[in-house]
């Protein structure tokens, strides 16, 4: 017929067409789709399930007769879905169908047809296919099919008669090729519905009885029916991990977990990534419960960046997590109460410049005690009115810690030379015990009596007889010898720091050699650089370290020296400040 012929020639182009753009459009909105609803770790709802279905529905029929007609078909099929992490799946299908086609309108206007006016053709098929099943939610899954079956047909009319005139001998046994695509409903895991349309090809143009023009005939289908799954993957938290593998079974949804089903946890700090706040803390670094390291300060540095962990609530902080130094003297900007103090100096726990203690070199190295104001006569213990006078020389003794003295008894010549010798012995040795029982140490102590060998008045006059009874306290140096100043320096000695003074202007002495200091530093590193700059420009320079307590902490003491005056060690702090 020609509207057949007509339809054949354009048909093929025209449906291939419509069959790619409409599978293009079904892949892309299913992904789009999925993308927001399935997570690409789950299994696929029907991961290795299988079914059985029974559908029901229509055919319709394109053959020679000029008006296509509507039957009904129904068919079995029993499936099986491979594993999938993937919003696809493919599945095998095995399927048995009945129906009939149907059709009137006289298969041609040729007069030899004109009796015919109707047909319905008995058809059987058994085969098989592949299906590709998209996931867009868990329970709504489209899908397209391809498969190939035996198919049998037997051609009569409506009433059940032979078609007129007889369509002669031919085989009722074809193969036949279907396509098909629709979507599945799930219920439950294991009920479900299916509705699907497709198209069926044979390789013949008997299915209405007559053989007619150039094209075969071709025959549409639309089914609905109920499926029953069994089997499949059990994945209840739907992680992508089967429940029998799955050591963190209550998993929340959407999050991404190791092979094992537990969340990961790519910085390995306990917090798995889908709650972590800090997904790139460094191994080994303490948490909080939302996985960033611990800042037990609040100061914005983590504790295992910061060096100073006890920094107050609210107080500016480097990168290293200390407070603020402004003027880099080693007391933080929330506690400095002189905010700028030149770098280098020398400050107490509050920042502010340390007052100078300065001691001036000792000038006075002799003191007499007369004999008839401090002892009994003719005896050695000391009188009541001895005890103040031997407190002034007892407080330049503490002083000046680093000085020794001899301590000599005198008398007149009155007696004889022994009993003179002794009493002065002793009267030196009273002198020696108060000062030892005072806190003196007694190595920088000793005592001798002269008795009257050393008389600095006559001894015929009352006068002069009262003169040379006394008892002399006097410096001497490390060889028991008289020293006139206790700044004389001495060749080849090492500097004494425990018994350093400062004597003005930061030159500080031990009695005997200067050194000038230059600076002071909080941290070591810094008292170094400036010590290593000072030794380029070819000056001795070394660092002392002083803890005391009034300067509430460490600090690194810079100096040159030794020189052996004040004088000289002066012009040098001239030209290193």
């Amino acid at each position: 017929m020609d509207y057949k012929l007509k339809f054949f020639q354009i048909y093929p182009g025209i449906f291939n067409m419509k069959i790619k753009y409409l599978l293009t459009a079904l892949f892309i909105v299913t992904n789009l789709t999925f993308a927001q609803n399935i997570d690409h770790r789950s299994y696929h709802p029907l991961s290795e399930k299988f079914s059985l279905s029974i559908d029901g529905g229509i055919t319709l029929s394109r053959t020679d007769f000029k008006n296509n007609g509507i039957d009904y078909l129904t068919r079995a099929s029993f499936d099986y879905y491979v594993p999938s992490l993937s919003f696809g799946v493919f599945g095998f299908k095995v399927f048995g169908g009945a129906g009939y086609l149907t059709g009137d309108g006289y298969p041609s206007s040729s007069p030899e047809f004109s009796s015919t006016e109707n047909f319905r053709s008995l058809i059987y098929n058994f085969g098989g296919g592949m299906t590709f099943n998209v996931a867009v939610s868990e329970s709504f899954i489209p899908f397209i099919f391809g498969g190939i079956s035996y198919f049998y047909y037997e051609p009569k009319n409506k009433d059940g008669n032979e078609l007129i005139p007889s369509i002669g001998a031919f085989s009722p046994h074809e193969m036949i090729l279907t396509g098909e695509t629709g979507f599945k409903v799930l219920f439950s895991d294991n009920f479900g519905m299916n509705i699907a349309a497709g198209i069926d090809y044979v390789n013949s143009d008997r299915l209405d009885g007559y053989k007619l023009g150039t094209d075969n005939d071709i025959y549409f289908h639309a089914l609905a029916g109920l499926t029953y799954y069994f089997g499949g993957i059990k994945d209840s938290d739907q992680d992508g991990v089967r429940d029998r593998d799955d050591q963190c079974p209550d998993t929340p949804p959407m999050v991404t977990v190791d092979k094992h089903g537990c969340p990961v946890d790519s910085d390995k700090d306990g917090v798995p990534d889908y709650m972590d706040k800090c997904p790139t803390t460094p191994r080994n670094v303490s948490v909080d419960s939302d996985g960033c390291p611990l800042d037990v300060d609040g100061d914005r540095v983590p504790d295992y960046m910061d060096l100073c962990k006890d920094t107050p609530l609210g107080v500016a902080v480097d990168s290293r997590g200390c407070p603020l130094d402004s003027d880099d003297d080693g007391v933080p900007d929330f506690k400095d109460l002189c905010a700028n103090t030149p770098v280098g100096t020398e400050v107490n726990k509050w920042g502010c410049p340390i007052d100078e203690e300065v001691f001036e070199p000792i000038t006075k190295t002799e003191f007499v005690l007369p004999g008839g104001i401090n002892f009994e006569s003719g005896k050695s213990d000391l009188l009541p009115s001895a005890y103040s006078e031997l407190d002034k020389v007892l407080k330049v003794l503490k002083d000046y810690p680093e000085t020794k003295w001899k301590i000599e008894g005198h008398t007149d010549n009155t007696g004889s030379q022994k009993l003179n010798k002794d009493l002065s012995t002793n009267r030196a040795k009273s002198v020696y015990n108060y000062f030892a029982s005072s806190g003196i140490s007694s190595s920088r102590l000793s005592y001798i009596g002269y008795g009257p060998d050393y008389p600095i008045a006559d001894n015929i006059t009352e006068t002069g007889k009262a003169l040379n009874r006394r008892v002399a306290i006097i410096l001497v140096s490390d060889n028991e010898t008289e020293a006139k100043n206790i700044t004389a320096p001495k060749e080849q000695r090492a500097y004494n720091v425990t018994a350093e003074r400062n004597v003005g202007k930061m030159i500080f002495t031990d009695g005997y050699l200067y050194c000038v200091q230059v600076s002071s530093w909080r941290v070591r590193a810094k008292a170094e650089n400036e010590a290593r700059r000072l030794e380029s420009d070819g000056y001795n320079a070394f660092i002392v370290i002083a803890e005391l307590a009034e300067l509430d902490g460490t600090w690194y003491r810079v100096r040159v020296g030794y020189y052996n005056t004040f004088d000289e060690a002066n012009r040098i702090r001239e030209r290193v400040k």
